[in-house]
């Protein structure tokens, strides 16, 4: 199984923003625009399929836990690799392996540890982010975790629109002990269960065959339960005050109280705060209303009157609207034009509106040409060997050179340069699409209008 983390370069507790710089420095320098190999286009795709996981919160939570099980796995064979290297001697008890399942918290091993994914929710405002943490626990550990997140969650994942959604789904997932797909728990418990078997904890692994073959029925599997429930005497059932007091029952047992008390304070805050404000309104004396008397007005010289406070009106944007140009250039400094090697440049926009683009060099800050570039359409164009910066400028109605698109003008600009040089026997250019896309490695940020 491919790691997807080692191919991206990133930790396996990086976040959705690390994941996302880390892709975007890569595929940069692979992609087939700006890399003349012949494999270019080979590890642009090598590096989609790791993004387009990673990325996807729910993507990413079934990807750990199957990577989780196949490492599990790859230990448990380099273990026995390992024995069976190893000279054979006589032994008066059969040697036992240890088991490579083990709670990741407490490291305790038993028929209750489950592949869970508890979620935490992040947001403020317009910002919004749902991560899911993967690890296999123990019942006690399980309801540590899930209440870790759901008192992280309930503080700072409920300040957006989405977030609060989110929330409310995360501390319902959450209040089971995670998220628990059957098919990773049910591998994960037969595997236990061979290795409790293996201990000579043979109660223990049957429970663990039982719970797998809850979750997932198999004929192997009943077979197991049925021939070590002959190799123990079932022992009597904890009470249940014995078993919350230790945590082992559902982690719903624990977040029920623990939420009934949170409301509880709330409702108490809120009661108190009202009643704080309804108290103070109450002791505060009734406002004094003035008398006024009727006099005839007067206005000294060197009083200001009051029309000079007034803030000035802004002008009215009054200018007619023209039709709107043909596309292509609309000015150019020949100079740059001079030079007979040049470079192919394409662009594409979309159908939101008509944009000019400004061309500058990007040392001398100079104005190289100027094109307008109608909705929806495609400009191909041949531009000087050299590094330059675009400018754009977005709108619907067309009102000249000077004003542009109006007082609604949309401004934005590439941060990236954009150089056009030859490779060998071939001249490198560029080619843009200003439509939105996934996985798109072009940014273009909003700018002032007085840098434009």
């Amino acid at each position: 199984m491919k790691d997807y983390y080692k191919v991206l370069g990133v930790p396996r507790n990086a976040t959705a923003v690390q994941i996302k710089q880390a892709y975007r420095n890569l595929v940069k320098a692979c992609h087939p625009d700006v890399n003349s190999s012949a494999k270019a286009a080979e590890w642009t795709r090598e590096l989609n399929e790791p993004y387009d996981v990673l990325s996807n919160a729910q993507k990413k939570m079934v990807y750990d836990m199957d990577l989780k099980l196949e490492e599990s796995k790859q230990r448990d064979t380099a273990s026995q690799a390992r024995t069976s290297s190893q000279p054979r001697t006589e032994a008066k008890s059969a040697p036992r392996a240890e088991p490579n399942f083990c709670c990741e918290n407490c490291k305790r091993v038993d028929a209750t540890l489950r592949m869970s994914a508890t979620w935490r929710v992040y947001s403020f405002i317009n910002y919004s982010r749902k991560s899911p943490t993967v690890k296999i626990l123990c019942s006690k550990c399980r309801v540590k975790e899930s209440l870790a997140a759901n008192v992280v969650t309930a503080i700072v994942g409920w300040w957006s629109i989405w977030g609060f959604f989110w929330t409310l789904e995360a501390l319902f997932k959450n209040a089971g002990g995670g998220e628990q797909p059957k098919e990773n728990n049910a591998a994960l418990l037969n595997a236990l269960g061979y290795q409790l078997y293996r201990g000579g904890r043979y109660q223990e692994a049957c429970d663990a065959l039982v719970a797998a073959n809850k979750l997932q029925s198999d004929p192997k599997t009943e077979e197991g339960i049925s021939f070590l429930k002959t190799k123990f005497t079932p022992s009597e059932q904890k009470p249940f005050w014995q078993r919350f007091r230790k945590l082992e029952l559902h982690p719903f047992y624990c977040h029920a109280p623990v939420g009934a008390v949170c409301l509880v304070f709330l409702i108490w805050g809120f009661n108190a705060l009202n009643a704080n404000s309804s108290n103070s309104s109450a002791s505060q004396p009734a406002p004094y209303t003035p008398r006024y008397q009727s006099q005839p007005y007067q206005q000294s010289q060197n009083q200001t009157p009051t029309w000079a406070n007034t803030k000035p009106i802004e002008p009215v944007f009054t200018e007619p609207e023209l039709p709107l140009p043909e596309q292509g250039v609309t000015s150019s400094n020949v100079f740059y034009f001079l030079d007979e090697t040049k470079a192919p440049f394409k662009i594409t926009t979309p159908s939101d509106g008509n944009y000019v683009m400004k061309i500058e060099d990007w040392n001398t800050k100079g104005v190289v040409a100027t094109y307008f570039i109608r909705r929806s359409s495609t400009l191909s164009i041949e531009l000087p060997l050299g590094s330059y910066k675009l400018k754009f400028a977005q709108g619907e109605k067309w009102y000249g050179e000077k004003h542009l698109f109006g007082p609604r003008t949309a401004y934005s600009y590439v941060p990236d340069k954009m150089i056009f040089y030859i490779d060998g026997d071939y001249v490198r250019g560029h080619r843009i699409e200003l439509i939105p896309q996934v996985n798109g490695n072009l940014e273009t940020p909003p700018m002032r209008a007085q840098d434009w």
